[in-house]
């Protein structure tokens, strides 16, 4: 029987909404101790992928960063531009998620998952069915279904 992803998948995955707060998002993912987030609209539809690099990217928050206040007229002092930068109060998970999310559904068989975050070079998929979010696959969880599928004794330590 091939596996699919719905068999190695995560079913308790950890998301963001889109107007969730960088702070929000880092202190997620750091307590989670993942690598990153589907950001997720409260339907279940999948808009983005929110990466510890996009958190880490210092250079793309500053560009995403407004410049003015009350419709343009005012520019916002630098030192709450920094304060705010650096609170990671400012931005949204919306401003720095990856837009270009690639998912497979959940029938998706496990060498198709792996090829595609190989050839991608993804670290994890969203798993959907009829569209909405039902799991993620996660580079680990692929290893853990080889490690399974080849008898590999777990190492001792």
């Amino acid at each position: 029987m091939e596996l699919r992803a719905a068999d190695i998948m995560t079913r308790e995955v950890v998301t963001v909404s889109p107007e969730a707060t960088l702070r929000e998002a880092a202190e997620l993912v750091t307590e989670k101790r993942i690598s990153g987030v589907p950001v997720v609209e409260p339907d279940g539809t999948v808009v983005g992928i929110l990466s510890e690099s996009d958190l880490l990217d210092e250079e793309k928050r500053h560009v995403k960063l407004p410049r003015t206040a009350l419709f343009g007229l005012f520019p916002v002092p630098e030192h709450v531009l920094k304060e705010a930068f650096e609170g990671g109060e400012l931005l949204k998970a919306r401003d720095l998620m990856s837009t270009h999310v690639f998912t497979l559904p959940e029938d998706a068989p496990v060498q198709e998952v792996v090829e595609e975050m190989l050839a991608r070079k993804i670290n994890r998929i969203p798993i959907t069915r009829d569209g909405k979010l039902v799991g993620i696959v996660a580079r680990s969880d692929a290893l853990r279904a080889l490690v399974t599928r080849l008898g590999v004794p777990k190492v001792a330590g």
